[in-house]
């Protein structure tokens, strides 16, 4: 059984697979906050941190009708929810592009400005700090596999 040290603490894939329930709980169980509101303030503020980055998991879910659409993992939260969530850049903008691509759902989000807009008003983020990149990985395939979002916007391709 392989194992690594994060902070003179001896991990293993069976320890991080054991927590990975409870910290889906956490996630989901954590504060919503409007992507409009969120700033790297906010966010620093949330999370209980002065120094950036913040590493971790977040949870994107359409408020109006609580549909959980995509789980992210970042080194730095604040400049992943910034970048992807306020983009108006093909290449930069992945969720509000893949928006656009849905037509069936979405049919009057015609471009990446009006999907952002569209998030803006609809979608909230919710986020927990997980420090350790390979728990981060690990958890983001496990929730996303576990709140269905793997379907449409959430997608481990490999190219």
């Amino acid at each position: 059984m392989k194992k690594y040290e994060l902070d003179n603490v001896v991990i293993s894939f069976e320890n991080i697979y054991e927590g990975l329930p409870k910290r889906l709980d956490k996630l989901i169980s954590a504060p919503k906050y409007e992507i409009k509101s969120l700033t790297e303030g906010t966010i620093k503020k949330v999370l209980g941190e002065d120094n950036l980055p913040i590493e971790g998991v977040f949870l994107i879910t359409n408020h109006t009708n609580n549909q959980m659409l995509y789980v992210g993992r970042s080194r730095n939260l604040a400049t992943r929810i910034g970048v992807d969530l306020r983009a108006v850049t093909r290449e930069q903008a992945t969720i509000s592009y893949k928006l656009t691509t849905l037509k069936d759902e979405y049919p009057h989000l015609i471009s990446i400005r009006d999907a952002r807009e569209y998030m803006y008003k609809n979608y909230s983020v919710q986020m927990i700090k997980v420090p350790n990149e390979n728990e981060r990985a690990i958890f983001q395939i496990y929730a996303a596999m576990k709140l269905g979002t793997i379907n449409v916007f959430n997608s481990f391709r490999e190219t």
